[in-house]
């Protein structure tokens, strides 16, 4: 079967091009969270835990309305979610430049702008796993690897517009960039398929047509049919197109599905942490504000360069890339436990950054091709769409925790060590995964994975015995070819 022109090639090398620019707004605007969370609290008459809140609601919606973003993805398409989240973005973006009270700055920057965050990145984030197949590890690494270069460069240019100008500029300038956003998600069209009716439907139906021939009644040919025989031949099985048409209840009954979305949300705890407080952690050891941006050009670069890397490395099929995953996972989360034991100067923040970067960037890469290997393509908006929203639940909790610990103990360390431990008890769930797929694991591609059936479970395919009378003479050798490759 000839593959399509717009996979791994063609317009996909165009999408690919938004997808880049699109992450690399959306890692301008994680990154420089932390620094506008600093900037509220010297700006804002409020504790801690409550500013926390403010900026922990933006990032969770991130994440809690993935469902939502995968929703509008598969009743409209991508683009129109990317189009949407990417105007809501904006929009509130530039509202809360205009703010003067924390409730004003909550329903403007926290929930407006959040959730136009939320909307606006599953969409993005998947777009390449549908344009690509046998490069997808690649592609997915290079979309990946962008959202780094908005780390490495965002915080130098929302840093210099702070300062020059203050934070109200600098958010209404950011609004106006992720206006673009909008500009690149209108160039994610719909994949087209071919319909092949006639081949389908007469490959599909021989023993119809022959048994209603005996019977002297016209054949019914139905497009819907769903013969064994043809599917296998065609390179799908029927098994795979029912469960096409599984609903989200029956999906979410998947363990395997809950465990890779606890250890989400597990993971999340420290990352969240890191990305909310650290510029407040780095001001509270006595680093100069200046600096901050250097700290996360270190962690933009070495993000950048691993994800690279790894988009590379794991592209190869013999590589495991859950143990890759898992390995990562749990590096990381030590790294962030033993920051505020050894970080208490300029050097040693770049060393973690670095570190943090290196862990963080091999990891994330990885989060879309699992998926696609655990539950195939068809079911990637949807399970992608399910662990955001868990994970975004750890967005809104750990930073929350993290503020209110500070203001009892005047330190942000505690919230390191509490986010840090938790992603380490996460990366070790993973392991409970092979446990559970040893029995039902099967070779092949990931997009055309063939989902086992027990054989008690297997209905006889029925056919006449005397189906050789039935056949013209020069249909037989067709016939037989078709049985040879049908697993019935």
């Amino acid at each position: 079967m000839k593959s399509q022109p717009n996979i791994d090639g063609g317009w996909a090398l165009v999408v690919l091009g938004a997808v880049v620019f699109n992450l690399t707004v959306v890692g301008t605007v994680t990154v420089c969270l932390g620094m506008f969370q600093d900037q509220f609290l010297q700006h804002y008459d409020g504790s801690t835990g409550f500013i926390s809140l403010v900026c922990s609601l933006f990032i969770s919606l991130q994440s809690i309305l993935g469902p939502v973003a995968s929703m509008i993805c598969n009743t409209f398409s991508i683009r129109t979610s990317v189009m949407l989240g990417g105007t809501l973005l904006s929009v509130g973006l530039v509202a809360s430049s205009l703010t003067q009270t924390l409730v004003q700055l909550l329903a403007c920057f926290g929930i407006l702008s959040g959730t136009g965050f939320g909307i606006v990145y599953t969409p993005t984030a998947i777009a390449v796993g549908h344009y690509f197949k046998e490069k997808r590890v690649l592609a997915n690494g290079i979309a990946l690897a962008s959202a780094g270069i908005g780390i490495l460069s965002g915080p130098h240019l929302i840093g210099w517009l702070i300062e020059q100008f203050g934070w109200r500029t600098a958010m209404s300038t950011l609004g106006c960039v992720t206006a673009q956003m909008v500009v690149m998600g209108s160039l994610i069209f719909p994949l087209e398929t071919t319909p092949q009716t006639k081949q389908n439907t007469f490959s599909c139906c021989y023993r119809k047509k022959y048994i209603a021939a005996q019977e002297e009644e016209p054949p019914v040919i139905s497009e819907t049919s769903s013969c064994l025989c043809w599917r296998k031949r065609s390179g799908e099985s029927a098994v795979e197109e029912n469960s096409k048409q599984e609903s989200t209840c029956s999906l979410l009954k998947n363990k395997i599905l809950w465990i890779y979305s606890l250890n989400y949300f597990m993971e999340m705890m420290g990352y969240s942490i890191q990305i909310v407080h650290l510029p407040s952690y780095v001001r509270s050891v006595g680093v100069p504000q200046a600096k901050v941006p250097s700290l996360f050009t270190a962690y933009g670069l070495t993000l950048t360069v691993a994800r690279f890397l790894g988009g590379a490395v794991c592209n190869d099929k013999g590589i495991d890339l859950l143990m890759v995953y898992t390995s990562c996972q749990g590096l990381k989360a030590i790294a962030v436990i033993f920051m505020p034991l050894f970080a208490h100067g300029f050097p040693q923040l770049v060393l973690y950054q670095v570190i943090y970067g290196v862990y963080f960037g091999f990891s994330y890469i990885l989060l879309t091709p699992i998926i696609v290997e655990l539950f195939g393509v068809d079911k990637l908006a949807t399970v992608f769409g399910v662990t955001l929203c868990v994970g975004g639940m750890s967005y809104l909790i750990g930073p929350t925790i993290a503020g209110a610990l500070y203001d009892i103990t005047s330190s942000y360390s505690a919230g390191f060590y509490i986010g840090g431990s938790v992603s380490l008890l996460g990366s070790m769930l993973l392991f409970l995964i092979p446990i559970l797929r040893k029995d039902t694991k099967v070779t092949g591609e990931p997009d055309k994975r063939e989902r086992l059936v027990p054989t008690e479970n297997k209905e006889p395919l029925p056919f006449p015995e005397n189906k050789e009378k039935l056949l013209p003479q020069e249909d037989k050798k067709a016939l037989e070819k078709t049985y040879i490759d049908s697993p019935c």
